[in-house]
């Protein structure tokens, strides 16, 4: 198992390096340079700031969610393990690894275990879905003959899919299904852990509030995200209309959703370089934002490696 887990992260590593070095090499990597050493100081420094803002509304976000459960936490407390999960995470593949190090630090704290899993599920999965109804919606109203059809078809499908899947996990018919047929096959505490954090996490179809006020959460961080690359696309000297962005930044989302390569790099890259040439932006200057936006990520989160230990494992304290 350990050999297959090392074998499959240095495959990963493999790919990302590939992937970037071949993007680089189509893009002119003399040309990236010249972007680079171009860039706008005033305009990164907006982009630092966004991309600050959207860490602390994923922090919040994600604080109502444990609230919800029952396991209030503090803003910094929590902010902590948001950073280092994010930064750690940065260096994994898709976000499992994310979830895994929130869920752990928690749990290592004394946060109880099926709140804490049920509420970082729902958090995950309720951006994901997200992201594909925008992607849709931004295809269905501004598209038009930009994003090539097949294209277009494969986002829209699979929302439907998505949308139809989580409808179906609400019924209680599809529960009693899945329970009968999952349950029985696993060990009994895995049996009973597994049914704990289904039940929790179920409960937040009943809390409207709760729903609402993530969702409302939810569309903020996104527009704090585009407007993070608005910001490094004029650093880089170009103007690209929000409109454009809106189109494309959240198709590039979902294909990052695809853990094949460590960190995204070279995957966002590549799907920076051909959608945004799609809508005129050229591969140096689309090489160039998404480098940006690596090194700025990373930044942004870097402080969360030194406040781990001091913020994230404190045992649980009252409410800040």
């Amino acid at each position: 198992m350990t050999v297959s887990r090392t074998a499959g992260r240095g495959l990963r590593l493999a790919v990302s390096l590939g992937l970037l070095a071949l993007v680089l090499w189509l893009a002119h990597w003399q040309s990236v340079i010249g972007v680079l050493e171009q860039v706008s100081g005033r305009w990164v420094f907006a982009a630092v700031c966004f991309s600050a803002a959207d860490r602390l509304l994923c922090n919040y976000r994600w604080q109502i969610l444990l609230a919800a459960r029952g396991v209030p936490i503090g803003f910094l407390r929590l902010f902590g393990v948001q950073l280092a999960a994010n930064f750690f995470g940065s260096f994994l593949p898709g976000s499992v690894g994310i979830d895994a190090i929130r869920i752990a630090a928690l749990c290592r704290a004394g946060e109880p275990t099926a709140p804490v899993v049920a509420a970082t599920l729902v958090d995950r999965v309720s951006k994901g879905i997200a992201t594909f109804l925008f992607g849709s919606l931004a295809i269905l109203t501004l598209a038009g003959e930009q994003i090539p059809h097949d294209v277009q078809r494969v986002v829209l499908y699979s929302t439907l899919a998505i949308v139809i899947t989580t409808l179906a996990a609400f019924h209680p018919a599809v529960q009693r299904r899945v329970r009968l047929a999952l349950l029985p096959r696993l060990p009994e505490r895995w049996g009973s852990a597994v049914s704990a954090v289904a039940d929790a996490s179920l409960a937040f179809r009943r809390e409207r509030g709760t729903l609402v006020a993530v969702t409302v959460l939810t569309a903020v961080f996104f527009a704090m995200r585009i407007l993070c690359i608005k910001a490094l696309t004029l650093a880089c000297g170009v103007e690209i209309p929000i409109a454009s962005l809106v189109l494309i930044i959240p198709i590039i989302w979902i294909v990052l959703m695809l853990p094949v390569t460590i960190g995204n790099i070279g995957l966002q890259d590549a799907g920076y370089v051909a959608l945004m040439g799609l809508i005129g932006v050229g591969a140096p200057i689309a090489v160039s934002v998404s480098l940006l936006e690596h090194v700025i990520t990373r930044l942004v989160c870097l402080p969360g490696a030194f406040l781990f230990d001091t913020l994230a494992l404190r045992k649980r304290q009252t409410v800040e």
